[in-house]
């Protein structure tokens, strides 16, 4: 009895930890947001996202106009969704509100990005959690090829700790490619949006959680 009520209670200690972003990953996430567009169609397409590899076994990263950056799969059928990624990405546009849907939203790995000359620098969080949590937040850097390639210089542990964010011990040079698709997933819906942390202004975050308060309401 007391071995289940144990098991219990690390679950749940675990589960509330995962709904928070360790203290040294938010200060360490400098790419605040701001929700205002930042030019990046002008450099590349965006309506797609880019992978590595083929277009069957990619793993996709999103960008959007408003600095905001969503990568990699979250399904219950993952096979499924590699096959048919234009109808995954259609389906989950248009109906925000199912449980596939709501499970993408609040899963996905999210971040923000700023334009640096040739370079797209992204701060990401796992929307996921581990044990090692401490690692949840990832810098990654890629330079524009052209308007439908990047290539992935590499990437380092988001942290204060400065032995974490050598750089070049991660370097890799990686080319990325562009995979157009009908419907990208709505900006609006992903979990990282509802974190006051994540936003440049306080203002602006209590806006974003208002619309999407009517949004609610209205859908009732």
């Amino acid at each position: 009895m007391k071995k289940a009520i144990l098991i219990i209670i690390s679950y749940v200690c675990f589960t509330l930890s995962c709904n928070s972003i360790p203290k040294n990953v938010r200060n360490a996430f400098t790419y605040c947001y701001t929700g205002k567009y930042t030019g990046i169609d002008t450099l590349i397409n965006i309506n797609g996202y880019y992978s590595v590899g083929d277009y069957y076994n990619a793993t996709p990263i999103m960008f959007y106009d408003n600095g905001l950056v969503a990568i990699g799969n979250v399904s219950y059928n993952m096979e499924q969704v590699d096959k048919n990624k234009p109808l995954f990405y259609k389906e989950i546009a248009e109906n925000p509100e199912t449980k596939k849907a709501k499970y993408f939203y609040n899963l996905i790995n999210c971040g923000g990005y700023v334009i640096c000359g040739d370079t797209i620098k992204i701060q990401m969080i796992r929307g996921s959690c581990s044990m090692d949590d401490n690692i949840r937040g990832m810098e990654r850097w890629y330079k524009v090829i052209n308007k439908d390639a990047l290539l992935f210089l590499g990437s380092f542990v988001l942290t204060t700790g400065k032995k974490e964010k050598e750089f070049n011990e991660n370097r890799e040079d990686l080319k990325i490619t562009f995979v157009p698709v009908p419907v990208k997933p709505q900006p609006d819906y992903f979990w990282i949006l509802k974190e006051k942390w994540f936003w440049c202004n306080e203002q602006d975050w209590k806006d974003y959680m208002e619309k999407i308060k009517q949004k609610k309401i209205e859908k009732k």
